[in-house]
């Protein structure tokens, strides 16, 4: 009988990676993650994320108390409200949301992608390897899983977790049939930065928490304001992490972040948005937005930093069956 204890072999380290390897290694389970970006910093977008109560309970059961307050601190300010307004910004449905100490479990939590990622690399230098991009695994003879990487190497484990994104080469080949579909749905976003401008000519409500706007023409945008309290500016920064990629520039970034969306057709695009620019970007959602609020207009085009994706969804498919419980069927070995 083995005597060794289990070994987890993690593949990506995004959020969900890395706080299950924060878990692991709190239990004392031996855990090493692989990710394909050279550097923690590598293709990590700005934006924020929004931690709900049951993701800050999570992240708190597997992170150290330090940690865990480190990320309350590097959170932004939280949202007071929803707000769902038509394109002129008549108020369609409105939501207060429930205040909540800042410190709480309770209490959701903005943060950037970039924050979050330093504070759950904190700890975990020794089994974190950057650029190692996975390619396929493979049944060890022994039982085990075999991982391969396209540098050559390999890495064995007892358990193998993909927790490389919407696109994992993981599920790939676990359950090819799992596919994604285009939904024909195309969105365009943009972050423009906080200034006394830019808060004056913002709607009031991009202020209060996440805000859509829906227009009866089948166009949609979603909008956001990310701010810190006062109190934050006073706080140190934090150093540079261990790849000597500065975060004090992005971690207290102010902005108001924007997502609008339309069937792809109805931009009037080249099929391909790598051969769209950024004007030409801004246009096709202005032209798409000519009896909009003007101040959504002008959000939009003030804007100098647009990205541009296709929305996708997941194929539904069969749970799989535990051969153990399958009555029909003999015990695997």
């Amino acid at each position: 009988m083995r005597s060794d204890p289990l070994k987890v072999i993690i593949i990506g380290a995004g959020t969900g990676g890395l706080c299950l390897a924060q878990g692991l290694k709190s239990e004392g389970i031996p855990v090493e993650i692989f990710e394909r970006e050279r550097t923690p910093s590598d293709r990590q977008a700005g934006y924020r994320l929004s931690i709900s109560p049951s993701g800050n309970r999570a992240l708190k059961e597997c992170l150290p108390e330090s940690l865990f307050q480190m990320l309350v601190k590097s959170s932004a300010r939280p949202s007071r409200g929803v707000s769902i307004l038509d394109e002129r910004l008549k108020p369609l449905l409105t939501l207060n949301l429930p205040k909540a100490d800042p410190a709480s479990v309770d209490c959701e939590r903005p943060i950037s992608r970039i924050a979050l990622r330093h504070v759950l690399l904190q700890g975990l230098d020794e089994i974190v390897h950057f650029d190692r991009k996975f390619l396929a695994f493979e049944d060890a003879p022994d039982g085990r899983v075999i991982a391969r990487f396209d540098d050559g190497t390999t890495a064995t484990g007892d358990l193998l977790v993909g927790a490389d994104g919407a696109s994992s080469t993981v599920r790939t080949q676990l359950l090819p049939h799992a596919q994604r579909a285009q939904t024909g749905i195309m969105a365009v976003s943009g972050k423009l930065g906080l200034n006394d401008q830019v808060r004056e000519l913002t709607p009031p409500p991009i202020f209060r928490g996440p805000t859509l706007m829906l227009s009866p023409k089948g166009c949609f945008l979603f909008a956001n304001a990310v701010e810190y309290s006062s109190a934050d500016a006073l706080r140190p920064r934090p150093p540079v992490d261990a790849s000597g990629y500065d975060l004090s520039s992005v971690d207290r970034e102010e902005y108001v972040m924007w997502g609008f969306s339309a069937r792809r057709e109805k931009f009037a695009l080249p099929e391909y948005r790598d051969a769209c620019d950024l004007q030409a970007l801004k246009t096709a959602v202005l032209t798409l937005m000519q009896e909009w609020d003007p101040g959504l207009q002008w959000i939009v085009q003030n804007t100098n930093t647009i990205s541009t994706f296709s929305v996708k969804t997941s194929v539904p498919i069969p749970a799989r069956k535990n051969p153990e419980c399958d009555s029909t069927r003999g015990r695997s070995s």
